[in-house]
C-alpha cells in the first residue's frame, strides 16, 4: 500500500475479507479498523488524551466522575439502596471514568460505596493496578440484579452503513481495494432491507447524491444492554442530533468523522487502523430501540444542564477558592470544568436515561438534597487549546 503509513493488521484484514468476497460494507470495514485484535484502532492505540487523537469528559477534569457518582447515588436510591448494585461500564477505553466515580463514590454520603460493585468493559487490557472488576469483552455482560449499564461516547463508535441516494434509487456504499493500493469506495444494491426500512420508518427521503449514515449496531446493542440487569437504568452520554437534523439537507455530507493527533479528517481509508472513526449519533432511532427491547423513558437533557444539576457549579466554586494552588493550575482546572458544559462543544451532548422495572421519574440529574459538594478528589485537567480534540 502507497501512503505515509505502513499496512497494519487491521488494513490487512480488510484486504484479505475483499480478496475473499469482495467490497466490505462501510460498517464491516469500521469494524475491522477500529475492533480488530491486530491493529485495530482500539486494540493498538492509545486514543484518548494529549498524548492521543481526542479528549472525552474524563479525561477533560475528573468532576465528571465526580458527578457521574452523584447521578449512581440518585439512581441507587430509588432502587431502594439495594445491594449489591451492579454499574457496568461499556466501553471503558482507558479506565479513567471508572477510576473516577469509584474514587469519589468512596467520598459521598449516603453508604454507596459499600454497596457498589462496578465492572468496567472494553476491548483493551485493563489498565495496571485496576482496582475494580475489568472484562475484556464488546458485549455487555448479564450480571443480572439491580444496577446501571453506563456509556459514555460508546454510540457513536459502532460500525455503521453508509447510503446515497444515485439515479432516484437508494444506494449503499462499499469498500474496495484500490489497484494502486489504498481502499475505495463503490457503490452497489443495498446490503439489507433494513437500511430503506429504517428511513422510511423515520420519514426520510434522501435528495439526489445525499451521502449519509445508518447505524444498524445500536439496535441489538439495546437489546443485549437491556439483559444485563435485571431492574435499573441504562444511562447513555452521546453527541449527534434527532432524525429531522439528522438527515437534514444541511448534512447532505453525512456527519461522519476521523481524528488523529487531535486533527480532524475526513478520509476512513487513510491509516487504517491510526486514527479514529466516528459519526454523529441519530438519537430518534436510538429511543425507538431502546422502547422496544423493553425500557421506558426516564429523562433526557444536554450535558451542561445534567452536571449543573448534579452541582458542578459548586465544584467550581470550591476550585476557585482552592488554597495552595497558583494561578495558572486554578486556571487551568477551571477550564477544564468549563469546557464540560460548553454549549458548542461537550455541553451540547445528550444524556439519555432509560429505566427497566424501576422509577422513572426524577431520576436524570437529580442531585441529592441531603448529600453536600464532597471535596473533589484528584485535579486532572484539559490543558488550554486542546478544544479541538473533543468528544471525537
Amino acid at each position: 500500500m502507497t501512503g505515509l503509513f505502513t499496512p497494519t493488521g487491521a488494513d490487512a484484514e480488510a484486504r484479505r475479507r475483499i480478496a475473499l468476497r469482495g467490497p466490505l460494507t462501510f460498517a464491516e470495514f469500521m469494524e475491522v479498523a477500529l475492533y480488530w485484535p491486530d491493529g485495530g484502532y482500539y486494540a493498538s492505540r492509545r486514543s484518548f488524551g494529549p498524548l492521543g487523537d481526542f479528549y472525552t469528559a474524563p479525561l477533560a477534569h475528573p468532576v465528571f466522575g465526580a458527578l457521574v457518582a452523584r447521578q449512581l447515588l440518585t439512581m441507587w436510591r430509588a432502587l431502594g439502596s439495594p445491594a449489591p448494585f451492579n454499574v457496568i461500564e461499556a466501553g471503558a477505553g482507558d479506565g479513567t471514568l471508572s477510576l473516577d466515580v469509584v474514587e469519589h463514590a468512596r467520598i459521598l454520603e449516603g453508604g454507596l460505596t459499600d454497596a457498589l460493585e462496578y465492572t468496567a468493559v472494553d476491548l483493551r487490557e485493563p489498565p495496571s493496578d485496576f482496582p475494580s472488576r475489568w472484562i475484556r469483552s464488546g458485549s455487555v455482560p448479564a450480571l443480572g440484579g439491580s444496577g446501571v449499564v453506563l456509556a459514555n461516547e460508546l454510540l457513536d463508535a459502532m460500525p455503521l452503513h453508509r447510503v446515497t441516494l444515485e439515479g432516484g434509487q437508494l444506494r449503499e456504499l462499499f469498500v474496495d481495494a484500490a489497484p494502486e493500493g489504498g481502499f475505495v469506495e463503490v457503490t452497489g444494491e443495498p446490503s439489507t432491507p433494513a437500511l430503506a426500512e429504517r428511513l422510511d420508518s423515520l420519514g426520510v427521503t434522501l435528495s439526489e447524491g445525499f451521502r449519509t449514515e445508518v447505524n444498524l449496531a445500536s439496535a441489538a446493542w439495546l437489546t443485549e444492554t437491556f439483559a444485563a440487569i435485571e431492574r435499573g437504568y441504562l444511562l447513555l452520554v452521546d453527541y449527534g442530533h434527532e432524525a429531522a437534523v439528522y438527515y437534514d439537507e444541511s448534512r447532505r455530507a453525512g456527519t461522519l468523522r476521523c481524528y488523529s493527533g487531535h486533527t480532524l479528517g475526513m478520509n476512513p481509508y487513510f491509516g487504517v487502523g491510526r486514527q479514529d472513526i466516528s459519526a454523529h449519533v441519530e438519537f430518534t432511532s436510538v429511543r425507538s430501540a431502546a422502547i422496544a427491547a423493553g425500557f421506558a423513558e426516564a429523562g433526557e437533557m444536554s450535558q451542561a444542564e445534567w452536571l449543573r444539576s448534579l452541582g458542578i457549579d459548586g465544584y467550581r466554586a470550591e476550585v476557585a477558592e482552592r488554597s495552595g494552588w497558583g494561578r495558572v493550575e486554578r486556571m487551568a482546572n477551571l477550564h477544564g470544568m468549563d469546557v464540560l458544559v460548553d454549549s458548542e462543544g461537550m455541553g451540547g451532548f445528550r444524556v439519555l436515561a432509560f429505566a427497566k422495572d424501576s422509577p422513572a421519574v426524577g431520576v436524570l440529574g437529580a442531585n441529592p438534597p441531603e448529600s453536600p459538594s464532597a471535596p473533589l478528589a484528584g485535579t486532572r485537567h484539559m490543558p488550554f487549546g486542546a478544544e479541538g480534540g473533543w468528544g471525537r
